[in-house]
């Protein structure tokens, strides 16, 4: 029997207009209302979350900024807070320079896009400081280095990216977690941090184990959380990586995958479920 659900957000649960379509979230509410606990893992900060889940039935605490923060948004109250050592930062953003990486630089309240970046995406970058006051643009964030940064993120060519995450890998040696969250980009975070260890924190309070989780993702930043759970699912368009790791693949973000696994994992659906074992 099956008591929680860890649902990655982009490319999983939501659609390419982020958003949740209506199937999904009658199957969720259904979800819930069979006693079962909803919680999303995302790689966004708590500020760029909310707005996107406020048509979901979320009951538990939510795992944003990669498992950096634990956060109730239904109290507001804060799980676990885990910070980028401070003296990691600046040898962290020298790294990612000398690799050609841009870089955002993510503190509770407020994200900071280095000027570069913000001038490649100009289109996007100006809309969401119209939109969102807590996005700034700067020219040096080494400057913020003694600002508590939940992460840093770092875009780059899809091509060469996996080559520069061996090299930042071997380089940082275990002094930050690093993790693949889209084609182009890397994130930066605290050693301990990851999906999977503040999804094992919220199964401790809550009595849970780990084989009555169903956890869907589709990046490289899903997999531990995707191995941990008794029931791992990949999307239809994850990395090949992740589906690999998955217990079971269903359909895409845009073909309403999560709720057709859904439909047959909790509800015994089968004629919903179009997906195959992997």
């Amino acid at each position: 029997m099956y008591r929680l659900l860890a649902i990655d957000l982009d490319g999983t649960l939501l659609t390419q207009q982020n958003s949740v379509t209506l199937r999904t979230q009658d199957v969720l509410q259904r979800a819930v209302a069979m006693g079962l606990r909803i919680v999303v893992a995302t790689g966004r900060v708590p500020y760029l979350f909310r707005p996107l889940v406020e048509s979901l039935p979320l009951n538990a605490p939510q795992i944003t900024s990669n498992g950096a923060m634990i956060v109730d948004i239904r109290d507001n109250s804060v799980w676990q807070e885990l910070f980028i050592p401070t003296e990691s930062l600046l040898p962290l953003l020298d790294a990612l320079h000398s690799l050609d990486l841009l870089c955002c630089y993510y503190t509770r309240d407020h994200l900071y896009v280095d000027a570069e970046l913000a001038r490649l995406h100009q289109s996007r970058s100006n809309h969401q400081r119209r939109t969102n006051p807590a996005v700034s643009v700067t020219d040096d964030l080494a400057e913020l280095h003694l600002l508590p940064c939940l992460k840093l993120a770092a875009y780059g060519e899809a091509e060469t990216l996996h080559e520069k995450h061996q090299k930042l890998a071997s380089l940082l040696d275990k002094q930050i977690y690093i993790t693949q969250t889209g084609h182009e980009w890397l994130e930066f975070l605290h050693p301990e941090v990851s999906k999977a260890n503040a999804l094992k924190t919220i199964l401790h309070t809550y009595g849970i184990r780990t084989e009555e989780v169903i956890a869907f993702g589709d990046n490289p930043n899903d997999i531990e959380m995707l191995r941990l759970a008794g029931m791992g699912v990949a999307m239809a368009n994850a990395h090949e990586e992740v589906k690999a790791a998955a217990d079971y693949i269903t359909l895409s973000n845009i073909e309403d995958g999560v709720a057709i696994a859904l439909e047959k994992f909790l509800f015994n659906d089968n004629s919903q479920a179009l997906a195959e074992m992997a």
